[in-house]
């Protein structure tokens, strides 16, 4: 009987993990929540004429430790699947990414219980500590972007899209930004304090350590940023372009521009500065209006991306597709909207900024994960492509594409071994025989992807096995 409830609890808990469109959204609203508020109470607080106390201030950054926590373990136990061993890229498994990034979020899950155990007893805390949670956060989110690059680049040898370099642009350009995010930081926080003690929040801000180095790599950040979400927004814009035959492309177009136009506006300062003059009369009030309205650009856009995975999600029957699209959909929202140091620049006491940036592994995992085992998903279920092929709905031209990308990909590296193992046995292939070994597993593409693949594939096979007879 205890077995057997034992078994029940078990069975329920499984099921309450079960990733829905409904969970999905409210991990992702709760997710951007928390890092609205970790990135904009400095700046907020640090700017009116009154602040709460100490202790008030660390009530609210355990707070937000602790949901943050929650969340990366609900999260860790989402992606987890224990029946998946495929490879992801160059040799990482799904099980192996997997414990690499559980053994990164106990890192930084270890990082904050060093930070907050002096902030308890209201000492000191080392800013070794920020550095260590801005090498591990930018490194190993820098580690799974690169993979998931190099993923989608080969997709691009193989099928030419614009939509798939869209989202591999915005990628290697989010990369890019992790690189000067973490330089910027550590070469300003190598300049603060050794030890970081109880402070008003105006007192961080009006101190923070600068440097024309520093200045440059946060004009770079910028720039870099800018570039990439707008890759990205165009390449989300074209994949709901469904929704422009329902409403118009006129209020598709107005829609759509919104979350780019609110990204893009608090950037005007640095070409127009079209309210310098309020600033000049008013910097505190003009300060807390910016933050009070412009302190969720990343968030919003970030939230926008995400939209594409949502709606495709619906679109599909298979269960497992839909989980990992709305992996995807969590992932790109996360990893855009953490990408976010200024905060954490001020070294405040305690430490806001520091929750914000250690979302960025768990956003670059669930992103590379998603889309190259979607990617998987497509390529090896027949009953997915034909889906694909019978729809014209744009959320899921993207998926169509990778999906068949992956499958070249795993029918160029199937004849490669066959050719190795043709090295080992004197035996020619020739063309009709190669035929042979396919028909079995490109019958359901159309005739003319079937005409590119056998062409281009049987072509290298056919010079290949001529050159070895010279």
């Amino acid at each position: 009987m205890f077995i057997n409830k034992n078994c029940f609890s078990i069975t329920m808990a499984r099921f309450n993990l079960a990733l829905t469109k409904r969970r999905a959204l409210t991990i992702i609203l709760i997710v951007t929540t928390i890092m609205i508020i970790d990135s904009s109470i400095a700046q907020y607080f640090g700017s009116s004429d009154r602040e709460p106390t100490t202790p008030t201030y660390i009530a609210i950054f355990l707070a937000l430790t602790i949901v943050f926590v929650s969340i990366v373990i609900v999260l860790l136990r989402i992606a987890r699947d224990k029946d998946s061993d495929s490879g992801l890229r160059r040799g990482l498994t799904v099980k192996q990414s997997y414990f690499m990034i559980a053994l990164i979020q106990f890192l930084i899950f270890t990082i904050l219980l060093i930070i907050i155990q002096p902030i308890i007893r209201l000492e000191s805390y080392n800013v070794l500590a920020l550095l260590a949670a801005v090498y591990t956060s930018h490194i190993s989110s820098l580690f799974f972007l690169i993979f998931l690059t190099l993923t989608l680049i080969d997709w691009i040898r193989l099928r030419k899209d614009k939509v798939l370099s869209l989202f591999t642009i915005s990628f290697l350009l989010t990369a890019f930004a992790i690189m000067i995010s973490f330089v910027y930081a550590t070469s300003v926080l190598t300049y603060q304090l050794s030890s970081i003690g109880p402070s008003s929040f105006h007192f961080s801000l009006s101190n923070l350590p600068s440097s024309q180095l520093a200045n440059s790599f946060g004009a770079a950040l910028d720039v870099v940023t800018i570039i990439s979400f707008i890759s990205i927004w165009i390449a989300s814009a074209v994949l709901l372009r469904t929704y422009s035959r329902r409403i118009g492309k006129f209020k598709y177009w107005i829609i759509i521009c919104i979350p780019i136009i609110y990204f893009l506006f608090p950037f005007e300062k640095n070409f127009v500065d079209i309210f310098g003059s309020l600033v000049t009369a008013s910097p505190v009030l003009s300060g807390l209006v910016n933050i009070l309205l412009f302190s969720a650009t990343k968030q919003i856009a970030a939230l926008f991306f995400s939209i594409a995975f949502l709606t495709a999600s619906t679109l599909v029957t298979k269960r497992e597709m839909r989980k990992y699209l709305l992996i995807s959909a969590i992932g790109i929202t996360i990893l855009y909207s953490s990408i976010n140091i200024n905060t954490l620049l001020y070294a405040t006491y305690p430490p806001f900024g520091i929750i914000t940036i250690s979302f960025m592994p768990i956003g670059s995992y669930l992103v590379f994960t998603g889309l190259t085992v979607s990617a998987t998903l497509v390529s090896r279920d027949k009953a997915l492509r034909k889906e694909f092929y019978n729809t014209a709905i744009s959320q899921l031209t993207l998926l169509k594409t990778i999906g068949v990308s992956e499958m070249e990909k795993e029918l160029i590296e199937s004849y490669k071994s066959i050719e190795k193992h043709s090295e080992i046995k004197p035996k020619h292939f020739q063309r009709d025989d190669v035929r042979e070994i396919l028909h079995n597993i490109v019958d359901d593409l159309d005739k003319e992807n079937v005409r590119e693949i056998l062409h281009d594939v049987l072509s290298e096979l056919y010079f290949n096995d001529h050159d070895n007879r010279k």
